[in-house]
C-alpha cells in the first residue's frame, strides 16, 4: 500500500503542477515548498536606478565542469534573453575571444576591471545552479534545472539585480491499467532520451527569470523624449 500511495501521490502532483502559473516574489523568500511552486525571485536595487546597465558580459557558469556542453547552452540562452532588455550584451563566445586576447580571468577582480576599460561594458552576470536535482518515479518524471543569476556593476562589486528561478517538466502519470502503465513507462522514457527536453528548460528559466530584469533601453527613450 505504501508504494502505491507514493504512486498516486507523485502522479497527482504532476497533473496539478501542470496548471501551476509562474509567480514573482521577493528574492529570498522565493524558496519552494513544494512540487507545485513555480516562483521567480527577484530584486532590483537602488544602484541599478542610479546607473542603469547599457553592457553587460556574461561570466562563465559557476560549476561548469559538472555539467559539461550545457553551460554553454545556459549561458548563450541567458545572453539571448538578455539581449531584449539592454543596448549590448558580450555573449560567451565573444567573451571567450576577448579574454584570450587580454589574457584576464573574469574570475578575479582586477582582470574584471581591465576587461570593462578594453570592452567598454561596466556589468558582469554571473549565473550558478539553484533548487532541487530533478525527480524520478518508475511511471513519472520532473525534469527540473534551477539558475540564480547576479548581474553586477564591475567597478565596486555592487549588485544591481538578481533573480532565480527553477523550470520544470514533467511527462507520465498514474498507471491505472497495465495498457496504461506501458504507456507511461514508454514515454517517460522517451522524456528522458530527449536532449531537446533540457534545453527548452534552460530556456524557459533564462525567460522568466530574465523578464524580471528593467527594460534598459525604455529608460533610454523616455530620457530622449525628455530633452
Amino acid at each position: 500500500m505504501g508504494i502505491k500511495r507514493t504512486v498516486l501521490m507523485v502522479a497527482a502532483l504532476g497533473v496539478l503542477g501542470a496548471c501551476a502559473q509562474t509567480q514573482h516574489a521577493q528574492y529570498g523568500k522565493d524558496d519552494e515548498s513544494g512540487l507545485l511552486d513555480r516562483k521567480v525571485g527577484f530584486q532590483v536595487t537602488r544602484a541599478f536606478y542610479e546607473n542603469p546597465p547599457r553592457c553587460a558580459v556574461v561570466a562563465p557558469f559557476e560549476g561548469a565542469e559538472k555539467i559539461g556542453g550545457r553551460a554553454m547552452v545556459i549561458e548563450e540562452s541567458l545572453a539571448r534573453q538578455l539581449s531584449s532588455r539592454l543596448d549590448r550584451v558580450i555573449g560567451p563566445r565573444m567573451r571567450q575571444s576577448l579574454s584570450r586576447r587580454l589574457a584576464v580571468d573574469l574570475a578575479n577582480t582586477g582582470d574584471r576591471k581591465t576587461f570593462a576599460r578594453s570592452a567598454r561594458c561596466e556589468f558582469v552576470v554571473e549565473t550558478r545552479p539553484w533548487g532541487g536535482d530533478s525527480l524520478f518515479a518508475v511511471f513519472w518524471t520532473q525534469e527540473r534545472i534551477g539558475l540564480d543569476v547576479s548581474m553586477i556593476r564591475i567597478a565596486d562589486g555592487a549588485v544591481v539585480w538578481k533573480a532565480r528561478h527553477t523550470a520544470t517538466r514533467t511527462e507520465g502519470g498514474l498507471p491505472l491499467s497495465p495498457f496504461s502503465a506501458i504507456y507511461n513507462l514508454a514515454t517517460v522514457g522517451n522524456f528522458k532520451m530527449d536532449n531537446d527536453v533540457g534545453v527548452s528548460l534552460v530556456d524557459d528559466a533564462t525567460r522568466r527569470i530574465v523578464a524580471t530584469l528593467p527594460d534598459v533601453r525604455t529608460y533610454a527613450m523616455a530620457g530622449d523624449k525628455r530633452q
